[in-house]
């Protein structure tokens, strides 16, 4: 890892959280219940970083706070050296297109009523992007996640949990994002579909020079994806 106390190191840095403080009210026996107490971390350029801990520990309540999806009580979240913690509506636009989620239940990101092809390419507006010329680099994903594009014609309860995921992050990559954080991607699925996911994952990276946050409990998973893994008690 780093020096983080070195200018270079600093420049380097992709995503970063500083001292993240959230608790959530009416939690256990109606308590207030601290789920996060001055949490830092900082993810490189390029890296792979894991996050592990034991459950209940903050993992995904620190990532939804680092992408923006949930407010810290206190703290700041910096990408690409920029304080993006008060950023609201229009002005996290681009740093929503930059920071991807890859959720561990795919399934929750596409419209049930609307066909797979269609609910890949909806998004695309919102962010100013032309959906006719997507729908070839669109192609060019599913070539890349080992798909075909017959799946595009079919509903989400039409595929499978693996087909799903794949699907996802071509969602995900169309936006070309820069880092893509993975909340346990795999948990869900069957172990030969957790293998292949993860090679694609590996694959993705290298052919798209993205940088990983990396959710897991899977120690072995773990060791396999990530160049460093940091742990949360």
């Amino acid at each position: 890892m780093p020096d983080l106390k070195s200018d270079n190191a600093k420049s380097d840095i992709l995503l970063e959280g500083r001292a993240i403080v959230k608790t959530f009210r009416g939690g256990f026996g109606g308590r207030p219940y601290r789920a996060l107490d001055h949490a830092e971390l900082a993810l490189f350029r390029g890296e792979t970083l894991g996050l592990m801990g034991p459950s209940g520990c903050g993992k995904s309540t620190l990532a939804r706070i680092l992408l923006r999806l949930i407010e810290p009580d206190s703290g700041q979240v910096l990408f690409k050296g920029r304080d993006v913690t008060c950023h609201k509506g229009k002005e996290l636009l681009p740093f929503r297109r930059k920071v991807q989620l890859i959720s561990q239940r795919p399934e929750s990101f596409f419209d049930p009523r609307m066909r797979l092809g269609d609910s890949i390419l909806e998004p695309l507006s919102f962010y100013g992007v032309r959906r006719a010329s997507s729908r070839e680099r669109l192609l060019e994903l599913l070539e890349q996640v080992k798909l075909t594009d017959e799946l595009l014609t079919r509903y989400p309860h039409q595929v499978s949990g693996g087909e799903i995921q794949r699907l996802s992050l071509c969602r995900a990559l169309l936006l070309e994002p820069q880092l893509l954080v993975l909340d346990e991607p795999t948990s869900m699925l069957d172990i030969s579909v957790q293998a292949q996911i993860l090679q694609i994952l590996r694959e993705l990276k290298e052919t798209h020079g993205l940088s990983y946050l990396f959710i897991t409990h899977d120690r072995e998973v773990a060791e396999y994806m990530c160049g460093r893994i940091q742990y949360l008690l």
